[in-house]
């Protein structure tokens, strides 16, 4: 991560100015609390495809009661519309047994479609001057985009490290099976991890309509290959069981110097997905090798 960051920094010295750092601040909280939403999927051996999706339904909630004058219905009922999506996930994946890939695929698309059926296809805008404000306010120099990421990256960490369903989540994607005959309750497992990732997505959802300062149903689509992408230079493994809030920390802060630098040095959003997508496959491919390799040195000693 340094070596990319002092790398872009040679190669334009602007990128390194407090005004390019202060812009990095307010934007990776955007994507960071969606990467931070699929963690715990991930964790237990599924994933949230829908989680941009979430994030744009709950962000048009809130738009619509801010800009009718019902202001102190925004927040709760924005909040409570990630929480609704994330049952749906729950039900589908917990109580339906659809793989989750397929279930949170045809969700995204679900709930996608909802935000455009209700905003007719534009954005919604004309919002109260004073969101926009607040969500873009940076109190004692630190962003607000910011602490809402860091507050929720620790709460999840503590849920994570030292809560039962932090450790049943781990357990069971690392081998579900085994986990239920160690009498792990599944669906309600499930049901939780999917409500939270719901929750967090909606206030990634939050922070977008404030910097924005518009509600789009399609706002951020190749967001889900970023915070997959996240995910996986984290360290979290795909089939579940291992991952850490503190590598999607590091991963976020890298992909933000990287998407950034690419900006800066005049690369376009094409090029830019294009790069992503191709860091995800090599990534996957040479975690996928180094497993091969260990397991043949493991069977080498065995046979020696």
């Amino acid at each position: 991560m340094v070596l990319v960051f002092a790398g872009i920094g040679l190669g334009n010295p602007s990128f390194v100015s407090g005004a390019s750092l202060s812009s990095m601040a307010f934007q990776f909280p955007e994507f960071g609390l969606l990467a931070l939403a699929i963690l715990p999927t991930m964790l237990s051996g599924g994933i949230d495809l829908s989680v941009v999706s979430i994030a744009n339904l709950t962000s048009i909630v809130a738009a619509l009661l801010l800009k009718s004058g019902h202001e102190g219905l925004a927040l709760p009922l924005a909040l409570g519309a990630g929480a609704a999506c994330g049952v749906l996930n729950g039900v589908l994946i917990g109580y339906l047994r659809l793989p989750a890939i397929l279930a949170t695929l045809g969700t995204m698309q679900v709930i996608g479609g909802l935000g455009i059926v209700v905003t007719g296809g534009p954005a919604v805008t004309g919002l109260p001057d004073w969101y926009a404000a607040t969500v873009n306010a940076a109190p004692g120099g630190i962003p607000v985009p910011l602490t809402v990421f860091a507050v929720v990256l620790v709460a999840l960490g503590v849920l994570l490290r030292f809560s039962s369903t932090g450790v049943q989540a781990r357990l069971y994607g690392a081998n579900p099976i085994a986990a239920r005959f160690a009498g792990i309750p599944e669906r309600r497992l499930i049901m939780t991890i999917y409500v939270a990732s719901g929750i967090i997505s909606a206030l990634a959802g939050l922070v977008i309509l404030g910097h924005a300062n518009s509600a789009y149903a399609d706002y951020g689509t190749s967001y889900v290959l970023l915070v997959v992408l996240i995910n996986i230079l984290a360290g979290v493994n795909p089939a579940g069981g291992s991952g850490t809030v503190s590598g999607v920390l590091l991963a976020v802060l890298l992909l933000q110097f990287i998407s950034s630098g690419l900006n800066f040095l005049s690369f376009s959003a094409f090029l830019r997905d294009l790069f992503f997508g191709l860091l995800l496959v090599i990534v996957m491919s040479l975690r996928v090798l180094g497993g091969q390799f260990r397991l043949a040195a493991w069977l080498a000693r065995r046979s020696a």
